[in-house]
């Protein structure tokens, strides 16, 4: 597929940039997603391989440098005090030094992570069935197979394993002697 701007070279990078609640997307080459999107690299990866590391190290990077700008202050050189390894050694490799870089970072890295979703704690939807609790009056209302699916999950998140499969078991045979019933 051709870059959407270019239309030259072959595009890489797919671009969606959401403004006012518009969806915009672009199929890019690298060149292109460089110089003409906000999503500005500082080295262009032309030519070599694009890693999770490194554009993880970019978007972070980016975010960073604008919430310093933003704040009026310059970047601080933070390190690890078990490993030694500096938050800028950070945004380049797109690596943690050792497990307590996490504490070490922590406050950056929160930071930035709300300035790009806006918080830095997961508050979105809830997986497809999910009934976090349900009153015993709602569950009259409820066929035997439904009940036994609220059972199962229950059992699933309490880590219950062996009742887990023994619920699923018998989900199935109450399918079962529906469809041949019906």
């Amino acid at each position: 597929m051709l870059c959407d701007r270019c239309q030259k070279k072959e595009a890489k990078i797919l671009y969606t940039e959401i403004i006012n609640g518009t969806k915009k997307e672009q199929h890019l080459c690298e060149e292109c997603a460089t110089n003409y999107t906000s999503f500005q690299m500082e080295k262009p990866i032309l030519n070599s391989e694009l890693t999770l590391g490194d554009l993880l190290s970019t978007i972070l990077d980016n975010y960073y440098v604008a919430g310093a700008k933003e704040a009026g202050t310059t970047k601080q050189n933070i390190t690890c005090s078990k490993c030694k390894t500096s938050y800028e050694d950070f945004i380049q490799n797109g690596r943690f030094g050792c497990a307590d870089c996490y504490q070490s970072f922590g406050k950056q890295l929160s930071n930035t992570i709300k300035s790009i979703q806006g918080a830095d704690v997961h508050t979105g939807k809830r997986p497809k069935g999910f009934i976090a609790s349900v009153p015993t009056r709602v569950m009259k209302d409820f066929t035997e197979s439904e009940r036994l699916s609220l059972k199962l999950q229950e059992a699933i998140e309490k880590e219950e394993f062996e009742e887990a499969a023994r619920l699923r078991d018998q989900i199935k045979e109450l399918k079962k002697e529906e469809t041949n019933n019906a």
